[in-house]
């Protein structure tokens, strides 16, 4: 046999369609899903977020219900609990090591096209009014838990909650 002009296929002549690298969109659009997943569910349960909402020392944001529910279950080791360690990654130990985010809620929201639930408020900057989520930079002040833009935070200096600050200055 051979001889008769034909040639042996590679593998990549095989396959029909051959993995290639994903394009910059592709990329922003990944980027952005996970960022919205972040945002708006619970890694533990898989919820949607509704406050309370407490975040880590990485700042993931979980139900703080889903949190209490970890701490409770800390000496039954079972296949719930194992999976939850690897999510939180020994980052929460006790109520200690979360804080309490406080967003400045604004009613409306996203509808959920795909039949899922999702929020129907939307989180905003109490300063700027800016939607706090995928794609804006967004911190806490960890002893009170107040959430802002990362912009304003920088521009202000003090050791003071802007939130206090602002509600002062208003009352």
């Amino acid at each position: 046999m051979g001889n008769d002009g034909g040639s042996i296929p590679t593998r990549r002549e095989l396959v029909k369609e051959a993995a290639r690298a994903l394009t910059t969109t592709q990329l922003k659009e990944t980027q952005h899903e996970q960022q919205s997943y972040a945002w708006s569910t619970d890694p533990l349960t898989r919820k949607p977020l509704a406050r309370p909402v407490v975040s880590d020392a990485a700042g993931k944001l979980y139900n703080k219900d889903a949190i209490l529910e970890y701490l409770l279950l800390a000496d039954d080791g079972g296949v719930k609990k194992v999976e939850d360690e690897k999510v939180l990654e020994g980052r929460v130990r006790s109520l200690k090591d979360v804080v309490e985010v406080k967003f400045e809620v604004e009613a409306g929201g996203e509808e959920s096209m795909n039949g899922g639930v999702e929020r129907t408020e939307r989180w905003v900057c109490p300063i700027t009014r800016r939607e706090l989520g995928p794609g804006a930079k967004a911190v806490y002040l960890v002893p009170c838990g107040h959430a802002f833009v990362g912009s304003v935070v920088k521009e202000v200096l003090g050791e003071t909650c802007l939130q206090v600050s602002l509600y002062l200055f208003q009352g």
